[in-house]
């Protein structure tokens, strides 16, 4: 079962501690994928993050007029 509230700190911590602003959904999975918290799609990259995005379930989520995904620093 996914841990959305643990996802949701370690996005978070990792923009603070990058003093990062923002980061694209793509590169977020990427993070989230290599810290063992969400297994990337190896054929879609980022789409395991988008089902949460649409879903409502990421704290900070935004999606641009481009249909393009970002996590933003809350």
């Amino acid at each position: 079962m996914t841990d959305v509230n643990r996802i949701n700190q370690f996005l978070q911590s990792n923009l603070r501690r990058q003093g990062e602003s923002s980061v694209r959904a793509v590169e977020a999975a990427e993070w989230l994928d290599r810290a063992g918290l969400l297994e990337d799609s190896k054929t879609r990259r980022g789409k395991r993050l988008r089902v949460l995005l649409r879903d409502k379930r990421i704290a900070g989520q935004r999606q641009e007029s481009n249909r393009r995904w970002y996590i933003e620093r809350i």
